[in-house]
C-alpha cells in the first residue's frame, strides 16, 4: 500500500497512512514521510500496535534515537529505560509509572535547556481520556513572521536562557535555580538545519531571560512574543486515539497540553530522535 500524506490543518499537521510500523519502511517510503514531517512539522500514525521494541525500531530508521535525560531514580524501576519515558498519571505499588501525570502543560519545546536539544520527539498513546488531554502544537515559522518588524530587528542576534525542572508542567515562579537545573543558551530566532527557515526558539516553560536586557524589557518582549506564540491560527490540536503514533520537529514547533480529569487514566511511551546539527541562529 502506497504512503499517503494528508494534511490536517492549516497551521502544521498532516495524517500518514499505508504504513505499519511494526514492519521495516522501505528506503523511498522512509524519504517520503520524511519530507512530510519537515514540510508539515507534526505527522500522524494511526491505528499502529505498537511494543517498546517496535516504537524504538519504527523511530530508528528517521534518526538515532536520543537518550532519555530525566533523572533515573524519578522512573518506576520496573520501567526504567535510557530510551523511553512514559508519560502517565497511571500508578503500580502506590508510584507513578510515568512522568508529567496530571492536568495541563504550557507551551515548550523539548530538551531545550541542553547543548544540543533532540530533533524529533514520538509517543505513542496506549490509554487516553476520553476528554482532554490533547496535544497543542504552534507552529513558529508562523510566529516568527507574525512578529513585529521591531522585535526580529532588536533580537537579531539575541540569546535567550533556558531551564528546566524535571516534572514542571505549569511555571508559577520566575526563575529555576540554576544551580540545581540543567540549562543552556540558544538564539532567540533559529535557522532550521534543513529547510532553511527561521522560527521562534523561546518558549514560556523554559526560556527565563534575553540575555543582555534588563530584566523589564526582557519580561515584556517575551510576553508580546508568548502572546503570539499561541495563537489559534498557528495552532493544530490533535486529539488522541489509542494507537496513535505522533512525530514532530522540536526546532520548529512548541506543544502544550490541554488539562484532564485526574480519574481518567492517560499511558504515553515517549522516544526521541537526536540531531546531527548544533542550534544555529538565524
Amino acid at each position: 500500500m502506497a504512503v499517503t500524506v494528508t494534511p490536517m490543518s492549516p497551521a502544521c499537521g498532516a495524517e500518514i497512512s499505508g504504513v505499519d510500523l511494526r514492519q521495516p519502511l522501505s528506503d523511498d517510503d522512509v524519504a517520503t514521510i520524511y519530507r512530510a514531517w519537515l514540510d508539515h512539522l507534526v505527522i500522524v500514525f494511526r491505528g499502529q500496535d505498537l511494543t517498546p521494541a517496535d516504537h524504538k525500531r519504527a523511530c530508528g530508521q528517521f534518526g538515532e534515537i536520543g537518550e532519555y535525560n530525566r533523572p533515573k531514580e524519578r522512573q518506576h524501576p520496573k520501567y526504567a529505560s535510557d530510551e523511553i519515558m512514559l508519560v502517565s498519571n497511571v500508578r503500580e505499588d502506590g508510584k507513578l509509572i510515568g512522568a508529567h501525570p496530571d492536568g495541563e502543560m504550557m507551551w515548550h519545546t523539548d530538551t531545550m535547556y541542553t547543548r544540543n536539544p533532540h530533533k524529533a520527539t514520538t509517543l505513542f498513546s496506549v490509554e487516553v481520556p476520553t476528554v482532554g488531554g490533547n496535544t497543542k502544537f504552534s507552529n513558529q515559522y508562523m510566529a516568527y513572521d507574525a512578529l513585529p518588524a521591531e522585535i526580529k530587528e532588536k533580537l537579531r542576534h539575541s540569546m535567550a536562557l533556558n531551564a528546566y525542572e524535571f516534572g514542571t508542567t505549569i511555571k508559577t515562579f520566575e526563575r529555576y535555580d540554576r544551580a540545581a537545573v540543567p540549562h543552556h543558551a540558544h538564539p532567540v530566532f533559529r535557522k532550521h538545519p534543513e529547510t532553511g527557515r527561521i522560527s521562534v526558539y523561546v518558549c514560556p516553560l523554559m526560556t527565563e531571560e534575553i540575555i543582555g536586557l534588563d530584566a523589564a524589557e526582557s519580561t515584556a518582549i517575551l510576553a508580546e512574543i508568548y502572546a503570539i506564540q499561541g495563537r489559534d491560527e498557528f495552532v493544530y490540536e490533535h486529539m488522541w486515539r489509542a494507537g496513535d503514533l505522533v512525530m514532530w520537529d522540536n526546532r520548529s514547533l512548541l506543544h502544550a497540553r490541554t488539562d484532564f480529569s485526574p480519574d481518567q487514566r492517560r499511558l504515553l511511551r515517549r522516544v526521541t530522535i537526536s540531531d546531527d546539527y548544533e542550534v544555529m541562529a538565524a
